[in-house]
């Protein structure tokens, strides 16, 4: 083999290595944006714990979330629909966001006016106010006060 073949068989080489690189790299993204899908589609198991007439239109509804066995309870706070029942609130509860999450299971509540009234102790992981809800194919919301200490 001349200098020029060796020269040429060594680029060849480089040149097929330098490809697979890439391929594993791509690869590797294909698999970690898998897993991150995955992991955030997973939805934690929620259990109904209470429920309360905000007004004619609405129910607040509390569940309790368990994510696993390594994680702690969490408290999450919807607004749906007066007109369904509980059973169609839980079965569609991918659909829907609440606007608080807390690890406080114990959160006092009070509605008065068409206004909620929340008042925590500890963390607070999602909190927003006015809290939105669709009822009868329009979007409506209620103010939500809180108060919190440590």
């Amino acid at each position: 083999m001349t200098s020029t073949g060796l020269e040429r068989a060594l680029i060849m080489q480089n040149a097929r290595v330098f490809k697979k690189r890439y391929l594993l790299l791509i690869l590797l993204a294909v698999f970690a944006f898998g897993a991150y899908s995955v992991f955030h589609s997973l939805s934690p198991e929620q259990v109904l714990i209470r429920k309360l007439k905000v007004n004619s239109l609405v129910n607040l509804y509390i569940t309790e979330a368990n994510a696993g066995a390594t994680t702690d309870f969490s408290y999450r706070f919807y607004l749906y629909d007066a007109s369904k029942d509980d059973k169609t609130f839980m079965a569609g509860l991918s659909g829907n966001e609440p606007f608080m999450i807390t690890a406080d299971k114990d959160a006092f509540i009070k509605v008065s006016k068409d206004a909620i009234f929340l008042s925590v102790k500890g963390k607070i992981d999602n909190f927003h106010s006015p809290a939105f809800y669709r009822a009868g194919g329009a979007i409506y919301s209620v103010p939500v006060y809180l108060t919190t200490s440590p």
